[in-house]
């Protein structure tokens, strides 16, 4: 068996899932309804909390520039609304907007107006190396519930059972070694058990740096690898791959 490593652990966008389908589907879909998600659950307990995020999140970013502020009153939710495309103009990866988005894609999977991506050599993969006793984990920028929705209205069904459990950057940066030993120490194994899987070449160093082994996906549409950087890594284009001797 090629791969050593019991746990596998998995970047989701450009690793499992296509990059277009993440910024070409999900994030406009975010901009495309939030108008109307916010009106429709203004007064729900669940937005309020994502509410309480947000405003929270505000207080951080007031000093940044361009940043565009919460009010309240009458204005209230077109400020909430302006401040929720400000965060996402700026790609900041924010606890708050990340929750938001994670319940807004839930509305839209129970809807049937999204389906979660997941390249064809995926689930075969993953379900030859569960029978082969590995563990299968996530590390994404996304929500942990934002992940857990795309695999549950994935576009073959729920196939969310294959993972054990989602992780976050509560766990930390991505770019960060020390989210590697965080995760590991929350699985309770050592890093050296860990196999991550990334199209960041980054986080594959990071990991590396936490004493995991790093495998690096190139996959249509991600962007280039440095070629120097990236040449310390056993790069693959799809997972069946791992199923094959080095």
């Amino acid at each position: 068996m090629p791969v050593n490593e019991n746990v596998i652990l998995l970047d989701i966008e450009g690793t499992i899932t296509s990059i277009s389908f993440v910024k070409d589907t999900l994030f406009p879909y975010v901009t495309k309804v939030l108008e109307d998600y916010i009106e429709k659950y203004w007064d729900d307990e669940s937005f309020q909390q994502d509410l309480e995020l947000l405003r929270a999140q505000a207080v951080i970013d007031s000093n940044v520039e361009g940043f565009v502020p919460i009010s309240t009153g009458d204005n209230a939710k077109k400020s909430v609304i302006n401040n929720v495309l400000w965060q996402m103009t700026n790609d900041k990866k924010t606890t708050a907007l990340k929750q938001l988005q994670g319940h807004i894609w839930k509305d839209g999977y129970e809807s049937g107006l999204l389906r979660g991506h997941l390249y064809e050599d995926v689930l075969p993969v993953l379900n030859k190396l569960t029978d082969f006793g590995k563990k299968i984990y996530t590390y994404s920028s996304g929500s942990t519930k934002a992940q857990e929705y795309l695999f549950q209205y994935s576009m073959y069904g729920d196939v969310s059972g294959i993972f054990l459990k989602y992780f976050d950057t509560k766990m930390g940066p991505k770019g960060s070694e020390t989210s590697y030993t965080n995760i590991a120490n929350e699985i309770n194994v050592n890093c050296s058990d860990i196999l991550f899987l990334t199209d960041v070449l980054v986080e594959a160093e990071a990991a590396v740096k936490a004493g995991c082994k790093s495998i690096l996906l190139v996959r249509p549409g991600n962007a280039p690898l440095d070629p120097e950087k990236s040449s310390k890594f056993r790069i693959i284009k799809t997972l069946d791959e791992l199923l094959e001797t080095e």
